[in-house]
């Protein structure tokens, strides 16, 4: 998939990105312990099971960087593009990549683009490690394009509404390997959770 093919296909409400390295670990693998509270939420077109759990963090190779709705999915290549080949020339043993959105003012979004890593790397330049947000979590699989995946923020906003629990205000997607056909494109999408009322 070119970069073009990327940046089109990564354009939507929230983000997306293209898998450019093979599968080391299933898509939602390290999430953390999944408690059993489990709910099917229905959209338009398709149930999205809801489940809740506690994330553990995920180092990531990641850039940060500050961008706005219509320039989100180019913005996430671009980033992408600037971490794999420093992972590579490092011989770094990878995963998915993943984009944590940290929210922002005034129509902007601040974002960390970045890919799993296994094995240590160097910082290099605006690449550094971070980790995904760990604690409560909400968490839903979408498969298809990645354009369509409101419906799967929907359905965690709306669960969230039905169970009492508030989003924290931090939320990720976890995009599994690319396949030319959206069916069998999956993105984990997670909300970090505020700690439950006592």
């Amino acid at each position: 998939m070119t970069a073009k093919q990327s940046a089109v296909t990564a354009q939507r409400t929230g983000g997306a990105a293209r898998r450019q390295e093979p599968n080391l670990s299933s898509p939602g693998s390290a999430l953390g312990r999944c408690a059993p509270l489990t709910a099917l939420v229905p959209s338009a077109s398709v149930q999205y099971e809801v489940s809740t759990g506690r994330a553990d963090p995920r180092a990531l190779a990641a850039v940060r960087a500050t961008t706005t709705h219509p320039r989100l999915g180019a913005d996430i290549v671009r980033l992408l593009d600037m971490v794999w080949p420093v992972l590579r020339e490092q011989d770094v043993r990878t995963g998915h990549n993943v984009v944590i959105y940290r929210g922002g003012d005034g129509g902007t979004l601040t974002i960390d683009a970045g890919v799993e890593v296994f094995t240590d790397f160097a910082d290099r330049g605006e690449i550094r490690r971070i980790f995904t947000p760990s604690g409560d979590m909400a968490t839903t699989a979408h498969y298809g394009e990645y354009s369509d995946m409101a419906a799967a923020y929907g359905a965690v906003e709306e669960w969230c509404d039905d169970n009492g629990r508030r989003p924290a205000g931090v939320s990720w997607e976890v995009y599994g390997d690319w396949d030319d056909d959206p069916v069998k494109r999956r993105t984990d999408i997670y909300f970090l959770l505020e700690p439950a009322a006592r």
